[in-house]
């Protein structure tokens, strides 16, 4: 008997706490006191944005220089660097026979010896027959015939040296030399190796170099040199790169209608060729509507961008139309109109149509 006082006892208190319950959530308006959300609101405000490009590049030494030897078919007698050597220009890379080309210098040497030799005697003749010929002593046919001997001497003398210096010069192709200054990235050739027209080596110079890549076609215009760029490269994940515009390509990649443009910066004995870089060009600034960051949140299944706006009381769910992020705001190119409330931050308590009382900060 006494559990049974005690059960009726329980219902009629358990009866009267959901009555008490139910009265006061028609005096509210609906809802308990305690179930309505104290909420903090912003408005979409004027932000300054800067205009940026980015875009995936790739590293590429400042100058590069394909060696090919001037004198191709001989033999390589000594390669004097290997890959990976810094040189200097003109430094010798390779040397490669050359013993037929100092047998043709010694021959046109002799060739000039003998050139010289009867020039001599030949304008010492002229001079003799010359002081003979004002006096009348020889015919004027005699002295032209010197004079044209002396002539043809001269010619042969200044042919000779010039087959000589000639010789002298593909002598120095011999000598396969470096045309800039620079790292060795590649070498081709051995000792014992025949030299073609192919490359013998590969250098670059590298103090600086290009970061070059496409960017599209509606954004390329947009595009100048001298506009400010921030390298950054998977290598160095913390470190940024600062640089400017250095070209812009004037036409078009047809196929993917790209434009090429080009970023030089110092190495500093960092960026090599062949990193992958991203760059990120500054082309001005504009000031839009945006929103803090902490306002907006992603629908989940679709990834659109979205806030809760307030009406009246309640909250609801709007999808919104994000552009650019910069800094703690996002740029809201549609979906809010100006002056509605924003709930400020985003909470697990805040749902589509839940009450919320509206707080100061």
């Amino acid at each position: 008997m006494k559990k049974v006082i005690a059960l009726l006892i329980f219902i009629f208190m358990f009866g009267g706490l959901i009555i008490y319950r139910w009265n006061q959530t028609l005096a509210g308006g609906g809802e308990p006191e305690a179930d309505i959300i104290p909420v903090e609101t912003v408005t979409v405000s004027t932000v300054e944005f800067e205009e940026k490009i980015s875009f995936a590049a790739g590293i590429e030494p400042e100058e590069k220089a394909a060696v090919v030897c001037k004198v191709p078919g001989r033999t390589v007698l000594r390669v004097l660097v290997s890959e990976g050597d810094q040189v200097k220009k003109d430094a010798p890379l390779a040397v490669v026979d050359d013993s037929l080309v100092r047998q043709q210098v010694i021959q046109a040497e002799a060739a000039l010896g003998r050139a010289s030799s009867y020039l001599s005697v030949a304008q010492s003749d002229y001079r003799r027959i010359a002081a003979l010929y004002k006096e009348d002593v020889v015919s004027r046919q005699q002295y032209e015939r010197m004079e044209g001997e002396a002539k043809a001497a001269s010619r042969q003398v200044q042919e000779a040296k010039a087959a000589l210096a000639q010789l002298k010069i593909m002598l120095g192709y011999h000598t396969i030399r470096a045309p800039i200054s620079g790292t060795v990235l590649a070498r081709n050739i051995d000792p014992g190796d025949t030299v073609s027209q192919a490359p013998a080596f590969l250098l670059s110079r590298q103090e600086k170099v290009k970061v070059s890549g496409g960017i599209p076609e509606r954004v390329f215009p947009s595009v100048r040199v001298g506009h400010e760029a921030v390298v950054t490269v998977d290598a160095f994940p913390s470190k940024t790169f600062m640089a400017e515009v250095s070209r812009v390509h004037p036409s078009l990649d047809p196929v993917t209608r790209t434009g090429q443009v080009e970023v030089l910066l110092p190495s500093n004995g960092e960026l090599l060729p062949g990193m992958y870089a991203r760059v990120t060009i500054s082309t001005g600034r504009r000031e839009t509507g945006a929103l803090p960051l902490e306002a907006v949140g992603t629908l989940a299944g679709t990834g659109e961008s979205v806030c809760y706006v307030i009406s009246g009381d309640r909250a609801y769910l709007r999808k919104i139309s994000g552009g650019a992020r910069q800094g703690n705001y996002m740029e809201v190119l549609s979906g809010i109109g100006p002056g509605e409330p924003v709930i400020s931050s985003r909470s697990e308590k805040i749902f589509d149509g839940v009450r919320v009382r509206v707080t100061g900060k």
